[in-house]
């Protein structure tokens, strides 16, 4: 799925989330046990390091269509 506004795409692997450019891996993000906040909050720091400016509620947002019928506070299967 790709992020709003960006090149970049997540994908919702069993190992955790990949943040991807351009179908190459950046990084890899464990979801088990942690909020759908939390997990936004390690992508944001991420692509803000690589220079790209995205809202955070627009990337907790794409993030949660990977997650149907999780709860915002409650942890992520």
């Amino acid at each position: 799925m790709r992020i709003t506004g960006t090149q970049y795409t997540v994908e919702k692997k069993e190992s955790g989330i990949e943040l991807k450019n351009q179908g190459r891996v950046v990084e890899t993000f464990q979801f088990q046990g942690k909020t759908l906040s939390e997990v936004a909050d390690a992508v944001w720091d991420t692509l803000k390091r690589k220079g790209v400016v995205v809202q955070r509620a627009a990337l907790k947002e794409d993030l949660a269509a990977l997650f149907p019928g999780s709860r915002p506070s409650g942890p992520l299967k």
